[in-house]
């Protein structure tokens, strides 16, 4: 999975044409890099296996994990796919002050979910987590406040 985020990041970093294909052979082997029509989304396919980056990457309402009403995705998303798992990563934001986005999230999260709550200075944080470290699944929710918004990080693993 390193070697195709890697592979990815460096392709989002190159990658300056739309609906672009390149194809890269090394001695590891075959990677093919495309970015979509419109630029925003990198596809790295390697024998290490998939991976997606940018925004459209990941669809929130998929995860299994409850979307806050009215949050848009940022930056986008990261899925991957290799032999040892797949995962999904995708970063959110909201106009709405993070006490009422904690408030929400604890209202709509499973009972005992709840991970981390700090506040100091001005800045608060918070996790949820669905699934233990050692089951097939897992999700969570990072919850942080910044400046004028607040930021929601949504995850989803899952092990083979």
């Amino acid at each position: 999975m390193r070697a195709v985020f890697i592979a990815g990041l460096a392709a989002v970093l190159v990658a300056g044409c739309s609906g672009h294909k390149q194809t890269y052979v090394t001695q590891q082997g075959t990677t093919t890099v495309e970015t979509n029509n419109n630029n925003q989304t990198v596809t790295v396919n390697s024998k290490e296996g998939t991976s997606t980056y940018g925004k459209g990457a990941v669809d929130p309402a998929k995860l299994g994990i409850p979307v806050y009403p009215g949050a848009t995705t940022t930056e986008g998303g990261i899925s991957g796919k290799t032999a040892q798992g797949a995962g999904e990563i995708v970063a959110l934001s909201t106009k709405d002050p993070f006490d009422k986005v904690y408030a929400w999230y604890q209202q709509h999260m499973p009972a005992g979910s709840e991970g981390m709550h700090m506040s100091n200075a001005g800045s608060s944080v918070a996790t949820f987590k669905i699934g233990k470290e050692n089951d097939k699944e897992q999700r969570s929710v990072m919850i942080s406040s910044e400046k004028d918004k607040t930021s929601i990080l949504l995850s989803h693993s899952v092990k083979p």
